[in-house]
């Protein structure tokens, strides 16, 4: 697993250059150009960071790489286990790269906010990225590059349609119910509500590990 971390490593390297850069450089535009805060710089390149993480599957498939790889002491199994701690791992880098970079930009504006707030509301977009990724890498798998990006699209659509149909039947309960789970949640504060995202990621992260182990098992060379 260590070679493969390696491969992938130097490949985010040779590949994320211009990509970080210009992920900086918009989200320092989109700051001062407009009238969004400095969490929107963490989340941008979070999110960003994490669903570029996942073409690594498609370099994979380039020039027959996946059977040259599976000739090396490395299973399937090994393979799904590496780009899903991969992922993992570039994710919190960028993260903590991205939250760097908007603390500065914060302190030197005129915003400020509590730290363990500016924290809190922040760990939100660890979970989020690594929903998307969840969407993205069993997607990959499944299908090649050209096919995966209409294919990681139509995810993408079925995500928001998901989020919009349960936001929707919640407009249908009575008033009261809702109120009172609006009180619920704001009573469980900052916590609450990072536990509650934390278990939609891990929920989306089992689910997408699973297809991804059983999509990779099927998958012909």
């Amino acid at each position: 697993m260590k070679g493969l971390m390696i491969k992938d490593a130097k490949l985010l390297k040779n590949q994320g250059k211009l990509l970080a850069v210009m992920l900086v450089v918009v989200a320092g535009i989109m700051y001062f150009a407009t009238d969004v805060n400095a969490m929107f710089i963490v989340g941008y390149i979070t999110i960003i960071f994490a669903m570029f993480t996942a073409t690594t599957i498609s370099y994979d498939g380039f020039d027959n790489c996946y059977l040259f790889l599976m000739t090396l002491p490395v299973t399937r199994k090994k393979y799904v286990n590496e780009k899903y701690l991969f992922a993992m791992i570039t994710i919190l880098i960028a993260w903590c790269v991205s939250m760097v970079i908007a603390t500065l930009v914060m302190i030197s504006g005129k915003e400020r906010e509590p730290l363990e707030m500016w924290i809190g509301e922040n760990v939100c977009f660890i979970f989020v990225a690594w929903v998307f990724t969840s969407v993205m890498l069993p997607v990959r798998l499944k299908f090649n590059a050209e096919k995966a990006r209409y294919a990681n699209l139509i995810a993408m659509g079925c995500v928001l349609a998901v989020v919009d149909i349960v936001y929707q039947i919640g407009k249908m309960f009575p008033a009261e119910m809702r109120s009172n789970i609006i009180d619920y949640l704001n009573g469980t504060g900052a916590a609450g509500f990072i536990l509650i995202c934390g278990a939609v990621a891990v929920a989306a992260g089992v689910i997408s590990y699973l297809s991804s182990r059983h999509i990779m098992a099927r998958k012909e060379f």
